[in-house]
């Protein structure tokens, strides 16, 4: 009753004021005016219908979807950790590989430390031999070989003998190489970056 009253009273205000009336004057009509307006009001004002709502939350789940979902979960979860697993047997293989190599190139070096230990201990041994022979020899006789000796031999020979074993042979020496042999003993003491190995006359 109270809804179709209202209705009522919608319908008497549109009246109003399509006539140009106010509402008060609405509701002073004759009860024959107020039956009509309430027969015209439409039924559907009192009783309308709920409008439906775009983009309705979707329904709850089934177990069965549930379980479909958490199967699926499961298996996702399975395969990620497979490529996990190959990953890291990728990994390990390659660090196998380099620890192998790293054991190999330290034996490397170690055998390669080895020889040149050796090399330059067997070379001090017979630059100690050759000078021990030029020792035993007259100064004069000493002196013709280390001129006609290569460069090489008559520099390390003589620099590694002592100066009053030394003295006397280069003095017997050809003046030119002794002047050389002298020079380049002399820059061989500097820095490489110091030493001035250029126009050296040898014969």
């Amino acid at each position: 009753m109270g809804k179709k009253l209202a209705a009522t009273v919608i319908v008497l205000a549109g009246l109003a004021s399509f006539k140009g009336a106010s509402i008060y004057d609405a509701f002073r009509a004759s009860p024959a005016q107020a039956k009509a307006a309430e027969e015209a009001a439409p039924e559907t004002v009192a009783e309308s219908e709920p409008v439906e709502q775009s983009g309705a939350e979707a329904a709850p789940a089934t177990p069965e979807e549930l379980l479909v979902a958490i199967a699926m979960e499961r298996d996702r979860l399975a395969q990620r950790k497979q490529q996990l697993d190959e990953r890291e047997a990728t990994i390990a293989l390659a660090q196998s590989t380099l620890d192998a190599k790293a054991a190999e190139l330290t034996a490397l070096k170690n055998e390669l430390d080895h020889l040149l230990s050796r090399s330059v201990r067997e070379n001090t041994d017979d630059v100690a031999r050759l000078v021990e022979i030029y020792k035993a020899m007259k100064p004069v006789q000493a002196a013709t070989i280390m001129n006609e000796a290569g460069i090489e031999v008559a520099v390390l020979v003589l620099s590694a003998m002592e100066p009053r074993n030394s003295g006397p042979i280069i003095a017997l020496m050809q003046p030119t190489r002794a002047r050389a042999i002298s020079t380049i003993i002399l820059e061989r003491s500097r820095l490489p970056g110091d030493q001035k190995l250029v126009n050296i006359t040898l014969d």
